[in-house]
């Protein structure tokens, strides 16, 4: 890697993420069609960082939404000021509907598909109340299955083609004893 260079993190629709190299003079879009995320002609929103606005939800607000919103993909990376080791989204949905159901309640948010499920997991522990003591024994569970993501994984990589929502339960983890 080159010293003008930086390390990205780019994700995609039910995509693991890449790490990719780009110089800050370059475009943002010409970078991720070289990198084989974007075609030529294709429309895509691409959001820069990772989203956190749900943890700063008030607690009486239901069904609230990120205001994250994607950038201009036509600017540089200089311009966007992106930096080294950056993540970089790309997404067909602008937000991603979550619902999560506890306890026979079920709460909903909009949310960014740079949110990851260890923010959702935060926000959905605060929102039904879970006495802070045990409430990191609970974790996401996609919904109709057993699959727990990791909490570093975006929203974005969890979509399936053609869908802008997620359903999650909140589980008791089962933790081995031994």
């Amino acid at each position: 890697m080159q010293n003008d260079e930086l390390e990205l993190f780019v994700h995609g629709q039910s995509a693991k993420p890449k790490v990719i190299t780009a110089a800050p003079g370059e475009v943002l879009r010409d970078v991720l069609i070289r990198a084989g995320f974007i075609t030529r002609d294709e429309d895509i929103l691409v959001f820069v960082g990772e989203c956190e606005e749900a943890l700063h939800e008030p607690d009486d607000l239901e069904d609230g939404s990120d205001q994250h919103e994607p950038v201009d993909a036509s600017l540089t990376i200089e311009v966007l000021e992106i930096k080294h080791h950056h993540h970089i989204h790309c997404h067909r949905c602008r937000r991603i509907a979550v619902d999560v159901n506890f306890n026979g309640e079920t709460k909903h948010r909009k949310l960014s598909p740079a949110t990851t499920v260890g923010v959702v997991a935060h926000w959905a522990r605060k929102k039904f109340h879970l006495d802070p003591k045990v409430a990191a024994e609970f974790v996401l569970q996609l919904c109709k299955s057993t699959e727990r993501p990791r909490p570093d994984t975006h929203l974005g990589e969890l979509v399936k083609e053609s869908h802008c929502s997620l359903c999650f339960d909140l589980v008791k983890e089962v933790t081995p004893q031994g």
